[in-house]
Formats: structure tokens, C-alpha cells, sequence
């Protein structure tokens, strides 16, 4: 019995290597429903020098292992198979290809030169001159109802495919389904009330204690109300800030951002060591920030919007509190004052420069290699420090209660009865999320920042669909009373900075 058309799906993927890294059961996923998957020399070159590479981050490197050893197991069932250019002919039994067990065809590339006429220094070149042979012999057998998809995340390589006439595709497998970055979760949505409302909610009890029925609070479009999304309720020209108990099925107060000011009869944003939020959204991120129930806050913004020095400004506060003169605002309900994270703060960043340039070796005991990429956190640091006439780092650090960490030592550590934060977020990659979610203690506070303009994505091997920023504000959205999100919209650097948006 030989194999015709109805035997096999009709596509032959060819995936590089950063189709690959990127996401490792990839491999698994294409082998489905008779797909035929070629695996290029090129590629098992490429996954060889990565899993040894320094220059390369740890996730990158367990990706390349994570491969190597799929591939191995294929091999060592025997159904890793030659002759991929006599299957595309038509030229063999069914028998002589043993399928995968979700029903694909796994092959080597086939025999011959790689490179030629392409210049050998280039390992896209060899991809695309492997991708180009078989396509050619897909098409030679007369019946050309196969076709050849490379399958990469290196979009130079996609515009090579485009410009021979090589289809091509970015890899979707293990990423979020979503058209553009502006539908990812952003933890708020806005609403009015009556004033018959309003007047119930402010007699539903005191400060920090008032709530709504959800029911009451009416929306633009249909919204599905999730545990702790940020309320933006508005009645003429009075804003209520509220968040969701999904439970209780109502906005409830806000109890350690804000405020009640009798005299005005309107609420006002609380300032933490002389941090005061400008706008809803920073109110919402330091009300979560300041809540010890909710044990993971996740940021998302533009430049500029506050993240870091509002995650480091309630982190001292809860460790600290406040150290020195500045008045805080009277308030039914007093923050709580004892925290209990007795083992400090840790601070962690995914290591990628912002440049083509690489650092290098960096001199210095551990910590002293590791200052340099946590530098945001410390700045902020100073500058609390100097507002608060107080030097917080100093005291961090003589009572033992500052840990840095860096992101290729967190396999096995448990982080507990602590306040961690984290910050460029969107530079790791799915196995960082992975290794860093699993651990967090319940004890522990984590804060996890980034943005997520495609800009300011540094690491070569993720997108806004595929970092770990996203990974976890998809995965994480309404998870429930223990995890919030916010994304915050206005840069207040200054005009200069605002301005550069448009660079």
C-alpha cells in the first residue's frame, strides 16, 4: 500500500531553532494529524552550542536541553526516519514511516549540501537553502498537494522565506490568542451610577467598609466582573474607586490607598513615605501593593508610569513603615503595621541588556555582579531615601533583610516570609515564568513589573505573545481573592520623557 494524499495532512513544517527555544513542546504539537516535521542539521548544530552557551540566559539554555532530549526520546523509539524526499514522491509503503503517537511523521533533513549558493556563515542561509530543496522536491512528484512552512521567530529568516517564495509562519503554539497588545488584561474597567447609588454607598457603612452591588454599577459593554479588578465608578463629577469581590458579588472601598477627607466629603490618595498616586490606576496598584491578602500583584505600563518606585516605596513601608515626620492621613482603618515578612526584601530582574553590547565579566563578589542590573531598584531607593531624610538601603542591609537574586539561581529555592520584587518581567521567557511562579511561599509578597511594548522586549527569543509577563498575566487573570493586576497608562517623568513616545 503506498501513501497518497489522504494518508498525510499535506504540510511539511520545517521549525529553526528559535521556533524551538522558544517553546520546546512545540516539537510535539506539530506532529499531529499527519503532519510531516523535518529536523534540519542546522538546527541540532544550533541547539548544541546553546546549551553551553554563557552568553546565553539560563532559560534559553534549558530550552535548547529541553529539545535535545525530545529528540532523543523520538530517536530512541526508532521514529526519527530518512528518506523524507522519497515519502514527498510518493516512493514508499505506509509501513517503512512509522507514525508518532499523536500521528505525525518525524524525518532528517535529507542528504546534500546545505549552503550552496548561500554564504556558510550564515546559519539562516543553510535553514533556507535545506527549506528550499524540499520544497522543491515536495513539488516534483506531480501532484504538488504538499506544501513546506518554515516555522520561526527570527523575522529576518521570515522575510528571507517571503522574498524566495518559501511560505512562512511565526510559531502560535503556546502563545496568547489575542490581535494586539491593547486586549491583554488590564485589571480595570469603568462604570456610573445614579445618584440614588452613590447615596447608598455612602451610607453602606464607613470609610474603607462601603461597597455595591455589582448589579448596581452599569457599563458601557457586557463585563465580566473578576476577583479584584479595579472599579472605576462615576456620578456627575464624583469618581468612587472600588474593587471587585467576586464572591460577595459587589465593589467594595478601597482600605490602604486612600482616604476619607471629612472636610472635602471626598476620598484622596494616601501618600506612602512621600509617594502620593496621581491618577486610578496607580491608586489601584498601591491599594493592592499595601494589601497583605493579596499575595501576587502583577504591573504592566508604559515608561515612566511608576512601577518600580511604587513597588519598592510599599515595600519599605511594610518593612520600615514610616520612618520619619511626614504626616499620614487619619483614617478609620490604620494600615495594618505588622507585615511579617522577617525575611526582607528580594530583589530580581531577568538579565538582558537594552543594547547589542554585552556587559561582560563584571568584577566583584556576587552581589557586586549582580548591582548593575538592579540598579532601577537601588535609584529608587535613594531617592525615598532622600525624600524620607532616612537611608533605607543602609538599614536593609545592616539588619541582614535585602536579598538579590539572580534569575539563573532560583531552581530549588523556596522564597518565603518575604516582599520580592521584580521588575523588566517582559525579558524572561516561558521557562522563567515557570521557575520563578513555583517558588513563591503563601508567606511571601510578590510584585512582578514590565512593559509590554514590543520596544522594550530585549530578549531576542519572545514577543508580547510569548514573555513571561504576559504568560503570567494571562495565566493568573481572576485567579481569585490572592492575586490582582493592574496596567498602568501615564508616563510622569516629564515632558521630555512623554515626549520620546514618539521617537
Amino acid at each position: 500500500m503506498h501513501i497518497t494524499a489522504d494518508d498525510l495532512s499535506g504540510t511539511v513544517y520545517i521549525p529553526d531553532t528559535s521556533a524551538l527555544i522558544e517553546n520546546p513542546d512545540v516539537l510535539d504539537r506539530l506532529l499531529m494529524d499527519g503532519n510531516v516535521v523535518v529536523l534540519l542539521h542546522q538546527v541540532i548544530e544550533e541547539l548544541g552550542r546553546l546549551q553551553t552557551s554563557r552568553a546565553k540566559s539560563d532559560g534559553v539554555r534549558h530550552a535548547a536541553r529541553n529539545v535535545t532530549r525530545k529528540m532523543l526520546e523520538y530517536r530512541r523509539h526508532d521514529l526519527i526516519h530518512h528518506g523524507v524526499d522519497r515519502l514527498l514522491q510518493h516512493q514508499v509503503d505506509a509501513e517503512a514511516f512509522r507514525r508518532t503517537p499523536t500521528g505525525g511523521v518525524l524525518t532528517w533533513e535529507p542528504d546534500g549540501a546545505t549552503a550552496d549558493p548561500y554564504p556558510s556563515e550564515s546559519g539562516d542561509n543553510h535553514i533556507l537553502a535545506s527549506a528550499r530543496r524540499i520544497a522543491e522536491v515536495a513539488r516534483s512528484n506531480g501532484r504538488p498537494h504538499f506544501q513546506v512552512v518554515v516555522v520561526s521567530e527570527d523575522s529576518n529568516l521570515l522575510l528571507k522565506c517571503d522574498a524566495l517564495g518559501i511560505a512562512a509562519e511565526n510559531l502560535r503554539y503556546g502563545k496568547v490568542s489575542l490581535d494586539n497588545v491593547d486586549e491583554i488584561y488590564r485589571g480595570l474597567v469603568t462604570g456610573s451610577i445614579d445618584e440614588s447609588t452613590l447615596e447608598l454607598f455612602l451610607t453602606s457603612g464607613a470609610p474603607g467598609e462601603r461597597w455595591l452591588p455589582l448589579q448596581a454599577v452599569q457599563t458601557a459593554e457586557p463585563v465580566e466582573f473578576l476577583w479584584n479588578m479595579g472599579v472605576v465608578v462615576e456620578c456627575g463629577e464624583q469618581t468612587i474607586l472600588g474593587r471587585v469581590n467576586a464572591d460577595a458579588g459587589r465593589v467594595e472601598d478601597l482600605r490602604f490607598a486612600q482616604y476619607w477627607d471629612r472636610k472635602r466629603s471626598e476620598y484622596r490618595p494616601r501618600p506612602i513615605l512621600g509617594f502620593t498616586p496621581r491618577d486610578a490606576q496607580q491608586i489601584l496598584a498601591m491599594e493592592f501593593l499595601l494589601d497583605p491578602e493579596v499575595q501576587l500583584v502583577v504591573l504592566d505600563g508604559p515608561a515612566g508610569s511608576g512601577k518600580t518606585r511604587m513597588m519598592v516605596a510599599t515595600g519599605l513601608y511594610m518593612l520600615i513603615g514610616q520612618p520619619t515626620t511626614w504626616r499620614v492621613a487619619p483614617t478609620s482603618q490604620p494600615l495594618t503595621p505588622e507585615y511579617g515578612y522577617d525575611h526582607g526584601m528580594l530583589l530580581l530582574r531577568p538579565e538582558h541588556a537594552s543594547s547589542q553590547y554585552e556587559l561582560g565579566y563584571l568584577p566583584g563578589d556576587y552581589e557586586s555582579k549582580l548591582s548593575p542590573w538592579l540598579e532601577p531598584f537601588f535609584q529608587a531607593v535613594r531617592s525615598l531615601s532622600l525624600a524620607n531624610e532616612h537611608d533605607f538601603l543602609d538599614e536593609l542591609q545592616s539588619t541582614d533583610r535585602l536579598t538579590m537574586v539572580s534569575t539563573s539561581m532560583l531552581r530549588g529555592l523556596d522564597i518565603e516570609r518575604s516582599i520580592v520584587l521584580v521588575d523588566e518581567l517582559q525579558n524572561g521567557d516561558r521557562h522563567l515564568a515557570k521557575t520563578l511562579m513555583s517558588r513563591f511561599c503563601a508567606s511571601s509578597k510578590v510584585a512582578l513589573a514590565g512593559c509590554l511594548d514590543p520596544v522594550q522586549i530585549d530578549n531576542p527569543y519572545v514577543d508580547w505573545r510569548s514573555n513571561a509577563l504576559t504568560r503570567i498575566k494571562e495565566t493568573y487573570k481572576g485567579f481569585g481573592p490572592e492575586v490582582a493586576q493592574v496596567r498602568l497608562v501615564h508616563n510622569y517623568r516629564g515632558p521630555i520623557s512623554t515626549r520620546a513616545d514618539k521617537l
